[in-house]
């Protein structure tokens, strides 16, 4: 299987469209529409009949060596030799204009013309008339056919956009000589309905015979006369009618209408969202703002005040702690000096020190010794000295002065 790419496609469909010597020089007739002229003095423009229409470019140098500078205008029908452009990198076909025989206009066209410029004259199509569409419109009224693809179109978009958008059908011919007034009644009929918030009216493309009831004067005014915001949507890109013109906003495609009208659900998500973070943001500056408030009125009238009291305070607690830590130290020092006194006086009576010197503690039975009438000959006596005791056995008992 043999796979192409774009590249490679469009170039192979360029290379079949030269080949072909009919389509460099052919001859094709239609009506000229979306006539524009550039600073360059080129013009482009649609040609179109009742079932198609194709892009056509006029280059400067060519209209005015054949005297077309000026001549051109939207609605003339006319007969051009041109040869086939096929541009490959957006794989677009387009005439390129070397001759061109204008012939007259339509008479759809000069009727078209005549009313435009009575009723612009009058006011139908003034900006200062149009109203606002809403922003998320929950019930949208359509008039139209009840079994044309519009319809199906315009349900088809919404539900992918906005699946709880409410529609009403209004249900009119859009064609033939007796559709006019029907849709001007059915344009009436949604404008009274208490939960239409926007109305779309429309019908797919079409012949300028199938597109006229959309010019009649009755729909446009009915149009101009309704209260509800209304988008017209009539024909394809290219097709532009009264009604367009009398509309608040023109649907280049009724598909195109469905996407003005009906606002995404994500992007209302996305806006709740974006709402919330401003609201908290907000709640939090105000908030902020407040509470310094309160802090300098709390600074102002009593911060300052109690401040200066707390370090006052503060300031009599660190000296009352200062003179009872001296006071504790003073005390201490004269109980030190005092237990130092008193066990400089105990180590002068303490009996080690005598057997130091060379005194001995004797003892009989484990009773102290402190006179010769306790002891007799023949007694073991112990005697204590610093380095131990010696055991020993009185011999003889003698009193001092004898």
């Amino acid at each position: 299987m043999d796979v192409f790419t774009v590249s490679r496609l469009n170039a192979l469909v360029k290379r079949v469209l030269e080949r072909e010597f009919v389509l460099k020089n052919c001859f094709v007739s239609g009506t000229i529409a979306n006539l524009k002229r550039h600073s360059t003095g080129h013009y482009y423009f649609s040609l179109k009949d009742e079932d198609a229409s194709i892009d056509v470019a006029l280059w400067a140098s060519t209209a005015f060596k054949r005297g077309l500078v000026g001549k051109l205008e939207n609605g003339l029908f006319v007969t051009m030799r041109a040869s086939i452009n096929f541009y490959e990198k957006t794989g677009r076909l387009s005439l390129i204009c070397n001759e061109m025989e204008i012939g007259e206009k339509s008479p759809y066209q000069l009727a078209f013309e005549a009313l435009k410029k009575e009723l612009t004259e009058l006011g139908y199509f003034d900006e200062a008339h149009k109203k606002e569409l809403p922003e998320m419109p929950t019930t949208i009224g359509l008039v139209t056919s009840s079994s044309g693809a519009v319809l199906h179109d315009i349900l088809h978009v919404a539900a992918s956009r906005n699946p709880l958008v409410q529609f009403k059908l209004f249900s009119v011919p859009v064609q033939g000589e007796k559709a006019a007034p029907q849709i001007a009644k059915g344009i009436a009929r949604a404008d009274k309905d208490p939960d239409v918030e926007l109305i779309i009216v429309g019908r797919g493309g079409g012949s300028a015979e199938d597109l006229w009831c959309f010019n009649d004067r009755a729909v446009v005014e009915a149009v101009y006369n309704c209260k509800t915001p209304i988008v017209s949507a009539v024909g394809h890109e290219t097709d532009y009618t009264l009604c367009d013109f009398a509309a608040d906003v023109r649907g280049a495609t009724p598909s195109h209408a469905a996407e003005l009208t009906v606002f995404p659900i994500y992007m209302l998500q996305q806006r709740l969202e974006e709402r919330q973070q401003f609201l908290q943001h907000t709640m939090n500056r105000a908030l902020e703002q407040r509470r310094m408030q309160l802090q300098t009125i709390f600074n102002r009238k009593l911060g300052m005040p109690v401040l200066t009291l707390l370090h006052q305070e503060r300031s009599k607690l660190q000296d009352v702690e200062h003179r009872i830590t001296a006071e504790s130290q003073r005390q201490l020092q004269e109980a030190s000096n005092a237990l130092d006194t008193v066990t400089a006086r105990l180590e002068v009576l303490n009996p080690l020190r005598l057997l130091h010197r060379g005194y001995s503690k004797l003892a009989v039975k484990g009773e102290p010794v402190a006179s010769i009438e306790k002891v007799t000959a023949g007694d073991e006596i112990t005697a204590s000295l610093e380095d131990g005791t010696i055991q020993a056995v009185v011999k003889e008992v003698t009193p001092y002065g004898r």
